[in-house]
């Protein structure tokens, strides 16, 4: 795995991509409730592959340095996820995600067995930064990863059987 340098541009688009997959989750379920299957899938896979470019960007900058990312085991919803810091920036993963080799190099506070209680809800109204998820995504792009190499596959199928293109036409 290549490294990746926790820089404050780097860990700025790593925030958006995080807040558009929040957002696009929200956008799939209220298709999906008003009857807009195609709209759903398209907003599911592209949240899909957003998440799993949080992954890999957060797995390349523990790989890069490991004391640049501490963590502590939060309990949310009745989940156990790894509360990861950035710097100045944070992100809930799923301990899974990042895979077991990286999760044990992060200097984590507690054990995923004694988490701590973090009620959380879901607010993809706010924001802390103002840059668009295209320039984010080309700036991650920039650095090697991504979106599109995340997505499961680059087209999903209508309910008409038409096919729909979910790649991100600006990324290479």
């Amino acid at each position: 795995m290549d490294p990746l340098e926790p820089t404050d541009d780097l860990l700025e688009s790593l925030y958006v991509v995080n807040k558009a997959a929040k957002r696009f989750a929200d956008e799939a379920t209220a298709a999906y409730d008003r009857g807009d299957v195609t709209e759903s899938n398209v907003r599911s896979a592209r949240k899909d592959a957003l998440y799993r470019t949080k992954t890999t960007v957060l797995s390349r900058i523990v790989a890069h340095e490991q004391s640049d990312v501490t963590g502590e085991y939060h309990a949310i919803n009745g989940d156990v996820w790894l509360f990861l810091a950035v710097g100045d920036w944070r992100f809930h993963q799923p301990p899974r995600a990042i895979g077991g080799d990286l999760a044990e190099e992060v200097d984590v506070a507690n054990a995923p067995e004694e988490p701590i209680d973090a009620p959380y809800e879901r607010d993809a109204s706010v924001e802390r930064s103002d840059r668009s998820l295209e320039d984010a995504l080309a700036g991650l792009a920039d650095a090697g990863v991504n979106a599109n190499d995340h997505l499961a596959r680059p087209t999903v199928t209508t309910e008409h059987d038409r096919i729909v293109d979910v790649r991100w036409s600006f990324l290479p």
